[in-house]
């Protein structure tokens, strides 16, 4: 059996003032943890189910590798960054704001910005990379440290899709709610494969 854990920290400084040369991407790739986001990565380095973990894989977003750092420092492994993992692109926002962005994507997989990546492309790219770790890291536990977005396109591989009430994308698996449209704070889903096959989904936090 092989584990994977994905990771999500939504607890990042928003009030930073970058050089208005900087694009958007540039900004949210260098977006750093807030003080509360720091805490709660040094609390999860002593989650009792990441004590197994035998490879840590990060985006190379700052946010995840900052939070990635207390378990690599417990656990005394590496972290292997991978650009794969990055958050999805959202491309030239023109007078758009990300939420409605968001929505936007939420309802139409294949809608994006120009520059950016539509879900389905997000979906993908995760997948793929999904599939290369389970036959390179067979019968392994592993963390994944990356993104909502890029977290909930994945999932929606294997989760079934509705709407909550103020019309965000929810993930369903078996009846358990795994995606529930709110990022506050630490996720930690677990994920567990019988060789490339998918036996069971668990939000643990």
């Amino acid at each position: 059996m092989t584990t994977i854990y994905l990771i999500n920290n939504g607890l990042t400084m928003n009030n930073l003032i970058f050089d208005n040369t900087e694009s958007l991407e540039s900004k949210r790739e260098k977006r750093i943890l807030s003080i509360e986001g720091e805490e709660e990565s040094r609390k999860l380095a002593q989650n009792k189910d990441l004590q197994k973990v035998n490879e840590i894989y990060t985006s190379n977003y700052v946010m995840s590798i900052a939070t990635a750092k207390y378990l690599a420092k417990e656990l005394e492994l590496d972290i292997n960054i991978k650009k794969d993992l990055g958050e999805r692109i959202i491309g030239n926002l023109g007078d758009k704001k990300i939420r409605m962005v968001n929505e936007m994507q939420e309802n139409d997989f294949d809608y994006k910005l120009n520059g950016g990546e539509s879900l389905n492309e997000v979906k993908r790219r995760m997948l793929k990379f999904i599939r290369t770790l389970l036959e390179k890291e067979e019968d392994k536990t592993i963390a994944l440290f990356t993104h909502n977005v890029a977290i909930t396109s994945l999932l929606t591989e294997y989760c079934e899709k509705g709407f909550n009430l103020d019309n965000r994308l929810i993930l369903n698996y078996h009846d358990d709610a795994i995606i529930d449209g709110a990022w506050d704070g630490i996720r930690v889903i677990e994920l567990i494969f019988d060789k490339k096959n998918l036996i069971s989904i668990k939000r643990k936090k």
